[in-house]
C-alpha cells in the first residue's frame, strides 16, 4: 500500500518541487498593463511597485506586469517611466485567489518631478472568476448589522442557515470547509466550524459556493475561507462595547406566573384562573465588550508587528421559564428564569515578523471558551435547572512562513494545531444526591401516624428496621432543605397528561475533544504572463476521545437497585457507556494552473486524498458484540467442551477475530473552471469538478465496539468503513456590469450527491429481539438551482446588494439516522426523492449602506419562504381505512419568514480618535414568524390533538393545557435593541 501510495503521489511531488503552487486561498494578485496616455501605446520597462513594501514588477516588452502574493486590502500603485508623469493608483483591492486587473496609462512628463494620483474603482466584475463566490471585506462587516460570521454568511447567495448550521447549496451542514488563514479548522467530529473568528478581526471572508479550486478538499458543497488581519507598521486600536435587551410584547413569549383553581361548591365544577406575564417586559441585558490593538512590537521596530483582539459576549436569550419545582421535586422560588442564556470569551493574537523583503513569518493563536448554563426544553419550562449545562472550548495555534523565491515565485509552510473540547453534563461530579427522608402512611393498628424522619440517624435506622420487621410499607423522598443532586430515572415523567414535568435530572455525561496536527507546503509559481501554476500538499495527524456515559441506578450484591437511589458510573463494556481514543490520518496533494489568455481564462486541477481510518470494521455481523457474544464459538475457546470446563475469551482476546482492519481510502478530483470574456464589462463562467468528502467522523466511530443488549433493543453502530461521499457539481454564469456602478451575477447550479451516508436495513442477531443498522454510503440527493447577485458599489453616499436564491434540494432522507428512525416505526424503505429538510426554495437578502455627515445607516432585509414538513390528518377528519393512509413526506411547506434589521451610527472626531454611538434593533418590526408547527393544523397556535376545553381538570397537572400547548421555541426571536459606543485610534 505504501509503495502504491508513493507512486500515485510522485508525479505530483515532482510538479510541485519544479515549478508549483499556490498558497490555499490567501493571497490575490494585481496584473495589467502599462501603456502612454495618449497613443495608446505599450510601454516596456516602466516600473510598478507596492507603496510601503517591497514587491513590484517591471513591464515586459509587451508592457505587462504582475505582482503576486498579496494578502487581501487596498493598496497604492506607483507606476514610475523617464519620461512620463510619476503615477499614484490609490485604492486598489486585492481580493482572495483573484487577479485584480490594473491597466494604466501614462501620461508625459512637461514638469519635472509632476505626479498624478488616480483613485481606483473596485470592479463590479471580475474577469477570472471561473466558479460562483462571495467576498466581504472588513469594512463592509462593520458597516453591517451582524455580530457573527454566521450573520455575515446567511446574507449570501446559496446558503440557508437551519438553527446553527449551515447548508450551501442543498447540502448537508456537515459539507462545508471552513478555512482561517489557509489551513482547515473544521470540527472533524461534527462537520462545524472548529474555532471561533471575530468579525473585528476578519479582513477579508470569501464565499465559495461553487466549484472550487483543486487546493480545497474535504467539502462537497461550499468553502468558508477567512483571511485574518495582520499588526500595521504605526498604532491602532479599538474598543466597542454595547449592552441590549429583547423588547417585545409578543403573546408568544408568556410565561405562567400565577394559576387560581377555584371549585364551584354546588356543581363541583372546576376552574381556573391564568396570570401570565411577559419577562420580555423587564430588563434582561446582553453584554458585549471587545478591544483590539494592532501596531509594532515595542522595542523591536517595525519588522514584527502584532494584532490582538479579545471579546467577551453575554445572552440570556428570549425564552424564559419559572422555578416553580427544583430538581428533586421540592417547591421552588418561582424566579423567572433564562432558559438558554449564553456566554463566551475569545482571545486572538496575530504576530507577523517581515524577516527579510522575502521571508515573511507568523504565529496566529486563537482561544475561546463559552457556556449554556442550560439547554432549552419547553417540557421543563418549570423545572429549569434539570437541563444539562454545555462547556465548550476551542484553541488553535497557525505558524506559517512565506518565502519568495523570485519576483515570480514564493512558497508558503503552514503548521497548524488544533483542539476543541465539548462538555454536557448536569452535574459535574457524577456521584452527587440529594439527602433523602423517609415517608411512612398512618398504620393504627400499630399505632403509627403519618410522619417522616432522617434515615440516617440512628433513631431513624432502629425506625427503618422496626418498620421492615412489621412489613409496613414506607418511601423515600429527596429533602428539601437539604442538598440537591441525581434522582430516579423514573422519576423522570409527567405527572398527568398535557402536563410539564416537575421532577428529575438529565443523567447523561458526555465528554469530547477533537485535535489534529495539519502540515501544509504550497507554492505559487507565475511561470509567464499566461500561467500560473499552483500545487501543493498537505498531512493530517487527528486524535479523537469521547467518555460518554448515562447514570444508572446502583445494584447490591444481590441484583437489585439500592435504595434510595445511588448513581453509578456503568463500565465500559455496558451500552450504557461509550470510551474510544482515534487516531485517523489524510494525505492529500494537489496540482492546478490558471491560464490567463486575452479570449479565455482556464482553471485546471487535480487533486489526490488518502485517508485511513486506522480502525477496525465487523468481521461476522450477525455477531458483533466481543462484550457479549451470541455464538458459542465467540463465547468460548472450546465451545465443544463439557460447560464446566469451558474457557471464555476475554474481550481483549475476541477483537484479534471479531474485528478486521479496514482499508485506506484513495481518489482522484479533476476540476475544471473557463471564464470566457464576452465584453469589457460582462464575462461567461462555466465549471466542473468531482468533489469528495470523508464523513464526520462521528458516523465512523460511535457505538466503537458493537455493543449489543443481550435481551432486546435496536442500536446503530459508526462504520470505519464508509467511502467517501461524492458530490458532482456543474455550473455556468453570468456577470455583466450593467451601469457605472450596478452589476449582475447570475448562477446556474446542479449538484449530484451519491454515496451520502445513511443507515443499513436493521440486521438480524442470534436473538430475534436484538437487532443493529450500521452507516453506510446509501442516500442520494440533487440539487439546482439558480443565485443572482444585484450590487451598486459605493457612490453617491451608499451602497447596496440584494442576493437571491431559488432552488430545489431533493434527496432519499435529510438525516443519516432518518432510515433507522423509519425502520423501527416498521416503515418501507422510501424509493423516491422527498424535499430536504432545508428545502428553502426562494431566498431573498437585500443590505442598503448610506454615509451621510457623520451618520451611517445600513440596513438587512430578509424574506424566505418556508421549509418542509411532513402534515398530519386533524383530528377526527378521516375515519375508517383511510385514516391508516399517510401524507406524504414533506408535502407542506412552513409560513414564510422575514425580517429587517437596522443599524445607525454617529462618528464623531475626538482629538486624534474617533468616537462611534450606535444602535443596532433586529427584528425591527418585531415579527413573530412560524419556525415550526403542529402538523395537524400547520399552526404553532394550535392543534386538533388536544382541546383543552374537554380536557378533564387534573390536580397533579403542572400549569394548564393551554400554556402545555404554546410552543414559545417555535417562533422567530423578538426585537431586540442594542445601544453602544466605539472609540478607534
Amino acid at each position: 500500500m505504501n509503495k502504491l501510495l508513493i507512486c500515485l503521489l510522485l508525479p505530483l511531488l515532482v510538479c510541485f518541487i519544479t515549478h508549483s503552487s499556490a498558497v490555499a486561498g490567501t493571497t490575490g494578485k494585481i496584473a495589467g498593463k502599462i501603456f502612454d496616455a495618449k497613443t495608446k501605446d505599450v510601454l516596456p520597462g516602466a516600473n510598478v511597485t507596492v507603496e510601503g513594501t517591497a514587491m513590484g514588477d517591471a513591464s515586459d516588452v509587451d508592457g505587462a506586469y504582475s505582482i503576486i502574493n498579496l494578502p487581501p486590502g487596498e493598496y497604492t500603485l506607483i507606476v514610475s517611466m523617464m519620461g512620463y508623469q510619476k503615477t499614484r493608483l490609490e485604492n486598489v483591492k486585492v481580493r482572495i485567489d483573484m487577479t485584480t486587473t490594473q491597466d494604466i496609462g501614462l501620461a508625459e512628463e512637461v514638469i519635472e518631478g509632476e505626479e498624478v494620483t488616480i483613485v481606483a474603482e473596485r470592479p463590479l466584475v471580475r474577469m477570472d472568476m471561473t466558479s460562483a463566490l462571495s467576498s466581504v471585506s472588513s469594512d463592509e462587516i462593520s458597516n453591517l448589522p451582524v455580530q457573527e460570521v454566521r450573520d455575515i454568511l446567511e446574507l449570501q447567495a446559496g446558503i440557508v442557515r437551519s438553527g446553527g448550521g449551515l447548508h450551501i447549496r442543498g447540502g448537508r451542514t456537515g459539507e462545508v470547509g471552513y478555512w482561517v488563514d489557509g489551513v482547515a479548522t473544521t470540527d472533524v467530529y461534527s462537520g462545524s466550524m472548529g474555532i471561533n473568528v471575530e468579525n473585528a478581526a476578519i479582513q477579508e471572508l470569501q464565499v465559495v459556493s461553487g466549484t472550487f479550486n483543486a487546493e480545497y478538499g474535504q467539502a462537497m458543497s461550499g468553502i468558508i475561507n477567512i483571511i485574518t488581519k495582520e499588526g500595521a507598521k504605526d498604532y491602532s486600536g479599538m474598543i466597542r462595547a454595547y449592552a441590549g435587551d429583547y423588547v417585545s410584547n409578543a403573546k408568544e413569549f408568556k410565561v405562567m406566573n400565577h394559576l387560581t383553581t377555584t371549585v364551584d361548591p354546588e356543581t363541583g365544577a372546576v376552574s381556573q384562573q391564568s396570570e401570565y406575564e411577559n419577562p420580555l417586559s423587564s430588563f434582561n441585558p446582553a453584554y458585549n465588550a471587545e478591544a483590539s490593538l494592532s501596531g509594532p512590537v515595542p522595542g523591536l521596530g517595525d519588522k514584527i508587528t502584532f494584532f490582538a483582539n479579545g471579546r467577551y459576549f453575554q445572552n440570556e436569550g428570549h425564552l424564559y421559564g419559572k422555578r416553580w419545582f427544583t430538581p428533586i421535586g421540592s417547591p421552588g422560588d418561582s424566579a423567572t428564569v433564562p432558559l438558554s442564556p449564553y456566554h463566551r470569551s475569545s482571545l486572538q493574537g496575530k504576530l507577523t515578523w517581515r524577516a527579510t523583503n522575502s521571508i515573511k513569518a507568523s504565529y496566529n493563536v486563537f482561544w475561546s471558551n463559552w457556556k449554556n448554563d442550560r439547554t432549552f426544553s419547553k417540557n421543563w419550562k418549570y423545572v429549569p435547572d434539570s437541563r444539562p449545562q454545555q462547556f465548550g472550548s476551542a484553541v488553535s495555534h497557525i505558524f506559517s512562513i512565506n518565502h519568495v523565491l523570485s519576483q515570480n515565485t514564493f512558497y508558503e509552510l503552514r503548521i497548524n494545531r488544533f483542539e476543541n473540547d465539548y462538555q454536557p453534563y448536569l452535574y459535574k461530579d457524577p456521584t452527587i444526591v440529594p439527602d433523602y427522608l423517609v415517608w411512612v402512611r398512618e398504620d393504627t393498628a400499630n399505632g403509627i401516624a403519618t410522619h417522616s424522619f432522617d434515615p440516617d440517624t440512628p433513631e431513624g435506622q432502629t425506625e427503618i428496621q422496626m418498620l421492615r420487621d412489621l412489613r409496613l410499607p414506607f418511601n423515600y423522598y429527596p429533602d428539601p432543605d437539604g442538598p440537591i443532586g441525581y434522582v430516579h430515572p423514573d422519576s423522570v415523567a409527567a405527572p398527568a397528561t398535557y402536563s410539564f414535568n416537575n421532577i428529575g435530572t438529565d443523567l447523561g455525561h458526555f465528554q469530547r475533544s477533537t485535535a489534529y496536527w495539519i502540515g501544509k507546503l504550497d507554492l505559487t509559481s507565475q511561470i509567464n504572463n499566461i500561467h500560473q501554476i499552483k500545487a501543493g500538499a498537505e498531512v493530517r495527524m487527528h486524535e479523537l476521545t469521547l467518555d460518554s456515559y448515562t447514570l444508572r441506578p446502583k445494584l447490591n450484591e444481590a441484583g437489585s437497585q439500592i435504595v434510595p437511589f445511588v448513581p453509578e458510573i456503568p463500565p465500559v463494556s455496558s451500552i450504557y457507556h461509550d470510551m474510544y481514543n482515534r487516531k485517523p490520518r489524510e494525505l492529500s496533494a494537489y496540482v492546478q494552473d490558471k491560464i490567463e489568455l486575452k479570449e479565455i481564462i482556464f482553471n485546471l486541477g487535480l487533486r489526490f486524498d488518502y485517508f485511513d481510518a486506522n480502525h477496525v470494521k465487523i468481521a461476522d455481523p450477525s455477531d458483533p458484540s466481543i462484550y457479549a457474544p451470541f455464538k458459542a464459538e465467540y463465547i468460548y475457546q472450546n465451545p465443544d467442551a463439557p460447560e464446566d470446563e469451558r474457557i471464555e475469551y476475554s474481550p481483549d482476546e475476541r477483537r484479534s477475530f471479531m474485528h478486521e482492519k479496514v482499508d485506506p481510502k484513495m481518489q482522484f478530483s479533476p476540476r475544471l473552471g473557463i471564464a470566457y470574456p464576452i465584453t469589457d464589462q460582462g464575462v461567461i463562467h462555466f465549471s466542473y469538478g468531482h468533489f469528495f468528502q470523508m464523513p464526520e467522523f462521528q458516523y465512523l466511530y460511535s457505538n466503537p465496539d458493537f455493543k449489543l443488549s443481550q435481551g432486546s433493543g435496536y442500536f446503530i453502530f459508526g462504520n470505519a468503513d464508509l467511502k467517501p461521499q461524492k458530490t458532482v457539481m456543474y455550473e455556468i454564469g453570468l456577470q455583466q456590469q450593467l451601469t457605472k456602478d450596478v452589476g449582475i451575477d447570475v448562477t446556474l447550479f446542479y449538484r449530484d450527491v451519491r454515496n451520502w451516508v445513511g443507515t443499513s436495513p436493521l440486521i438480524n442477531t442470534p436473538n430475534p429481539q436484538v437487532k443493529y443498522s450500521q452507516y453506510e454510503n446509501k442516500d442520494y440527493s440533487n440539487v439546482r438551482g439558480v443565485t443572482l447577485k444585484l450590487e451598486k458599489r459605493y457612490s453617491n453616499n451608499f451602497s447596496a446588494r440584494v442576493d437571491y436564491s431559488f432552488q430545489v434540494a431533493e434527496g432519499t432522507y435529510s438525516n443519516p439516522n432518518d432510515a433507522f428512525n423509519a425502520a423501527q416505526a416498521r416503515e418501507e424503505p422510501r424509493l423516491a426523492l422527498i424535499p430536504l429538510a432545508w428545502d428553502q426554495n426562494h431566498t431573498l437578502n437585500g443590505s442598503l449602506i448610506w454615509d451621510m455627515k457623520g451618520w451611517t445607516f445600513s440596513m438587512i432585509g430578509r424574506l424566505w419562504t418556508g421549509r418542509p414538513y411532513t402534515p398530519s390528518f386533524a383530528r377526527a377528519e378521516v375515519v375508517g381505512g383511510a385514516a391508516l393512509i399517510g401524507l406524504k413526506e414533506n408535502s407542506e411547506r412552513l409560513p414564510n419568514q422575514k425580517s429587517v434589521d437596522l443599524y445607525v451610527n454617529r462618528r464623531f472626531k475626538v482629538s486624534t480618535m474617533h468616537m462611534n454611538v450606535f444602535l443596532n434593533i433586529y427584528n425591527l418590526f418585531d415579527i413573530q414568524d412560524e419556525t415550526g408547527v403542529y402538523s395537524d393544523t400547520g399552526s404553532a397556535e394550535y392543534t386538533t390533538n388536544i382541546d383543552p376545553s374537554i380536557v378533564s381538570y387534573n390536580d397533579k397537572r403542572v400549569s394548564t393545557v393551554e400554556d402545555f400547548v404554546l410552543q414559545p421555541g417555535w417562533y422567530t426571536a423578538p426585537r431586540q435593541i442594542q445601544l453602544g459606543f466605539a472609540l478607534e485610534f
